[in-house]
């Protein structure tokens, strides 16, 4: 390899580590997340409909349908999440009653030595939260103006993805082009690695909740309230590596203790076994995809967390499986 050549994969390099360090602060993660979720999901449907329609009009069909389905399951979703949602609060309940109930419970069954972090009733609770949104409205503004920022590019990001999954490299391209491909394709292998793993890792773990919330303690006649929606939460913070297991075990584990003590301890026990679990299943699962260690990946997240907050937390194990996908490449490690 020439000098010049050497020069240019080092300058690829670079540029990459430059759009990876601007993402977070240039607020486009969305983007990034959608625009790469958008390409890989098309790029693994599309052998599947070549043998029907070809391979020329198989990623345009795939997009196409893709398109659609999201257009009809969004307002699907909506609707039925809406209504599974809701199916938990019985109309001849009262909503208000039923926190209060909660949070009485829950006291009542703490032991008294230990100080009471936990609002003692709604109007508490609401009082607190009003309190919190008026100290902080200009944070709550720029939060809904980063929501909104954050929807825009997220539409954004899936037409890009739809875009480049649709054009095929060109053999007539440069030695740098070839270069910064290669170093989108590592990304994006990090990627498909991460992400299609961790959705794997949460669905394992919300069937196994969903076993003891839904068909175990009814059985016994105990049920917990609002289950559907803890559910639905576990499955939301499973997509979070590790700690989003430990956040949806706190909220189940609460609901639990509002019931009896003992309701509370058997499902503290069992989501215990169930984190244990985790583990075995995220070296299966997503360390053996990168050949990481648990530990390595907390550590990145950690240290991403520091350097750019919430998104660094997120964005980091596909950094981090990025990283050793280069190295290894290079017969670094």
């Amino acid at each position: 390899m020439g000098v010049s050549k050497v020069w240019i994969k080092a300058t690829s390099y670079l540029l990459m580590f430059f759009f990876m360090t601007m993402l977070i602060p240039m607020h486009l993660f969305p983007c990034f997340i959608a625009g790469f979720l958008a390409y890989e999901v098309i790029i693994s449907l599309t052998p599947w409909f070549e043998h029907l329609v070809g391979s020329g009009r198989a990623r345009w069909v795939v997009v196409t349908l893709i398109a659609a389905f999201v257009v009809i399951s969004m307002t699907l979703a909506i609707v039925s999440l809406i209504s599974f949602l809701t199916s938990d609060i019985r109309p001849n309940i009262d909503i208000t009653a039923e926190i209060n109930r909660i949070f009485s419970n829950v006291q009542h069954r703490m032991p008294q030595h230990l100080p009471s972090f936990l609002p003692e009733s709604a109007e508490e609770l609401k009082d607190q939260l009003f309190a919190l949104m008026e100290s902080n409205l200009i944070i709550i503004r720029n939060m809904g103006r980063s929501f909104l920022h954050g929807l825009l590019t997220i539409f954004i990001g899936l037409i890009i993805g739809a875009v480049i999954s649709l054009n095929k490299p060109s053999s007539r391209s440069t030695y740098f082009t070839q270069e910064l491909l290669q170093r989108l394709y590592y990304l994006s292998q990090a990627f498909r690695n991460i992400v299609f793993a961790q959705i794997k890792v949460s669905l394992i773990n919300t069937f196994l909740t969903s076993i003891m919330i839904l068909v175990v303690f009814p059985v016994f006649n105990v049920y917990l309230p609002l289950s559907k929606i803890l559910i639905v939460l576990t499955f939301l913070f499973g997509l979070l590596p590790i700690i989003g297991n430990l956040i949806s075990n706190f909220i189940i584990i609460i609901s639990a203790f509002s019931l009896s003590l003992s309701a509370g301890g058997i499902m503290l026990i069992y989501l215990i076994l169930i984190h244990k679990l985790e583990y075995f299943l995220n070296a299966e699962i997503v360390g053996n995809r990168i050949n990481a260690k648990s530990w390595e990946l907390l550590l990145a997240m950690l240290i991403f967390e520091a350097i750019f907050g919430v998104e660094g937390f997120i964005v980091a194990p596909i950094y981090y499986a990025y990283l050793k996908t280069e190295l290894r490449a290079q017969e670094l490690i």
